[in-house]
């Protein structure tokens, strides 16, 4: 049975690279998880070669919902932060959607759980993590050493940051429209997944209600993590880099 969000709407930004096996089971789920609630769901290609455009645009034949922004190879490395600002900012400029989502195409989050964050930001929160580190959370597939140095990241931004903010690096949020043309509105800085950090700056610098919700992450379906080793090592000086910013006031309006 079809769950309904009306009367809330949605706007998702779900980037890919060359996740042909992993979206389309994950449109399938989006779609049974909202039904005929209004939506948008832009996926934002960085270049795929394994058929991932050419199966967005057979959906989209039959589903005016799917938008399709592409873009050129950006390099190597994940550079999924300039992907994710692009399709927000697509969404805000070209739908009244109220609510927005970032969602990994790779099958890690659980559509599912949509209906309840969605319903948080209809009664007053700003935004809603999906947390790795809230009690209930479970995480599956995921190696020993992604998931230490998760924590060990995390537990940085929390001293730089908010310690009440538990997981800095999970891209799974629902937020708001206010939210998002904060983020629209800062200088960011990344295209790598360190903007991820900058858009909790924005929001934790303009006092935005922030809350953590338990999430289910799941193993990945095929393909492979678009995370490379100096990744890794640009993402914790990018992060320090953020919250010195943050500290001076950097995030907020001028």
């Amino acid at each position: 049975m079809t769950t309904s969000l009306s009367p809330l709407d949605i706007g998702l930004c779900v980037p890919v690279l060359n996740e042909r096996v992993a979206l389309g089971p994950l449109l399938d789920e989006i779609a049974a998880v909202l039904g005929d609630a209004p939506h948008t769901v832009c996926i934002i290609d960085d270049g795929s070669t394994d058929g991932t455009v050419e199966l967005v645009r057979a959906r989209m034949e039959s589903d005016p919902r799917l938008h399709l922004l592409q873009r050129e190879r950006q390099g190597r490395g994940c550079r999924r932060g300039g992907a994710s600002r692009a399709g927000l900012a697509w969404l805000v400029a070209h739908t009244r959607h109220t609510t927005f989502v970032d969602f990994d195409a790779d099958g890690a989050n659980d559509p599912r759980e949509l209906f309840e964050a969605a319903r948080r930001i209809g009664v007053g929160a700003d935004v809603v993590i999906a947390s790795k580190y809230v009690p209930g959370s479970r995480v599956e597939g995921r190696p020993l050493v992604r998931r230490l140095g998760s924590r060990v990241y995390s537990g940085m931004l929390r001293a730089l940051f908010d310690p009440a903010v538990h997981d800095y690096s999970n891209s799974y949020r629902v937020y708001s429209r206010r939210a998002a043309e904060l983020v629209l509105a800062a200088h960011t800085r990344y295209d790598t997944p360190v903007y991820l950090v900058e858009m909790l700056a924005v929001w934790l610098a303009h006092g935005l209600s922030i809350e953590e919700r338990p999430t289910h992450y799941r193993a990945r379906i095929g393909g492979e993590s678009k995370v490379v080793w100096s990744d890794v090592a640009r993402g914790f000086a990018g992060a320090f880099d953020v919250g010195v910013r943050f500290r001076r006031g950097g995030y907020l309006a001028r």
